[in-house]
């Protein structure tokens, strides 16, 4: 799984520590799905913009004493620019996936079939 590392410009005191270094991974199924077997599905099920917290909570690991703990309600009370940061490393990480799967779908320079019929 391809994960993307930062540093959040601002961070987030937790417990008398400021984290600022993350770790995003990529989205899988179980996310979605445990997003709404929790107590947060009533408000995720209203709110688009809240459902994609929560999801970003399951998809970040922050530094310290965050790394294991984050919930949405810290996603929620970090900066807009913090929030920006992450939402920048989802576009980077997708960036990562795409370039991925195209140098898998090349074929490589002198293979012998042509590109219609693979043969």
């Amino acid at each position: 799984m391809m994960e993307e590392k930062g540093v959040l410009p601002d961070g987030i005191e937790y417990e008398g520590m400021l984290c600022r270094n993350y770790t995003l991974r990529e989205q899988i199924v179980a996310d979605a799905v445990e997003v709404f077997e929790s107590e947060a599905a009533e408000r995720a099920m209203k709110s688009d913009s809240y459902y994609g917290v929560c999801i970003m909570s399951r998809r970040v690991a922050i530094s310290g004493v965050l790394a294991e703990k984050m919930t949405p309600d810290l996603l929620m009370a970090m900066s807009q620019d913090d929030f920006n940061e992450l939402h920048a490393a989802v576009n980077r990480l997708g960036e990562k996936r795409r370039r991925f799967r195209s140098q898998l779908a090349a074929p490589e320079a002198g293979a012998p079939g042509n590109d219609e019929t693979g043969l």
